[in-house]
């Protein structure tokens, strides 16, 4: 009866060292599932981190050329503007001189 008893005794010792040792063998995976997870999520926040630092670059080139753009225009507008005006005095000198609307 001692004998069965510590039979008994012995494989529920064994089956507890087994499912102790699952048990921690399982806690291991799941801190490296864990650690994975939060290599993944640093690596997330670090191409949303690319992404916004290239967004921003990108508005801010493209104000710069909107900038770029707007002034050259400007001084076309301006170099336009004052051509304009000097063939309205070439035409208006014109007519007074030849005392004609041939313009």
């Amino acid at each position: 009866m001692e004998q069965i008893l510590a039979f008994g005794l012995g494989i529920m010792l064994v089956t507890t060292i087994v499912l102790v040792y699952v048990v921690l063998k399982s806690g291991k995976q799941v801190s490296k599932c864990v650690e994975q997870l939060r290599d993944v999520e640093r690596t997330f926040d670090n191409v949303w981190r690319e992404i916004n630092d290239r967004e921003t670059d990108l508005h801010r080139n493209i104000d710069e050329v909107n900038r770029k753009i707007d002034s050259r225009v400007d001084k076309l507008y301006d170099t336009i503007s004052r051509e304009l005006e000097e063939t309205n005095r070439k035409v208006e000198f014109l007519r007074k001189s030849t005392g004609k609307d041939y313009f």
